[in-house]
């Protein structure tokens, strides 16, 4: 009787064992990787295979398919258990994982750049170029004075009222400094 529901549900369950056998350890050393625990690594398999058994209809799925299944919820459990772990500070890895190894990202300040821009934009030419000399060039209020040749009181006081400026405009443009 290959029609009945205990024929269909070992046929699952042959298939399951079959992803298992195939699958097993190239997730495991995937999941390795990224939370760099082997004990963790197991888990994540473990309910990798749970969900898949849980959504039987993809058993049925060309190889392809599957195993990309496969390394997504594996991959997503993984930075779900890392993003947990590091919140509450619940483990320690057996070495540095790939998501924890710092990366240059190059657009990180850009939103603050643009931010600046505009704001130096709606400066006085004066108070913009004190800006500029102190905070671009990191000259000192005595390089600045005597580049601009003015008093160096004026450059603080110019300084001063160039911040408070700086601060209003990117205040108008809705960024704030907490205090």
């Amino acid at each position: 009787m290959l029609g009945t529901p205990d024929a269909e549900h070992h046929r699952l369950a042959r298939r399951l064992e079959e992803v298992d056998r195939h699958y097993r350890q190239p997730l495991r050393r995937f999941a390795n990787r990224l939370v760099g625990d082997s004990g963790r690594a197991d888990e994540i398999v473990q309910e990798t295979l749970t969900r898949l058994w849980q959504r039987p209809r993809l058993l049925d799925q060309p190889a392809t398919r599957l195993r990309s299944w496969l390394f997504t919820v594996a991959r997503n459990l993984a930075y779900d258990e890392l993003r947990c772990g590091r919140r509450h500070h619940e483990f320690t890895t057996d070495t540095d994982s790939v998501i924890d190894r710092h990366v240059d990202d190059p657009c990180a300040g850009l939103a603050d750049t643009w931010v600046i821009q505009r704001a130096l934009a709606t400066l006085s030419y004066d108070h913009r170029e004190v800006i500029v000399h102190a905070y671009y060039r990191r000259a000192t209020t005595k390089a600045i004075a005597t580049e601009l040749a003015i008093p160096p009181g004026t450059v603080k006081s110019r300084l001063h009222y160039a911040l408070r400026a700086l601060r209003h405009a990117c205040a108008a443009q809705g960024v704030t400094v907490a205090s």
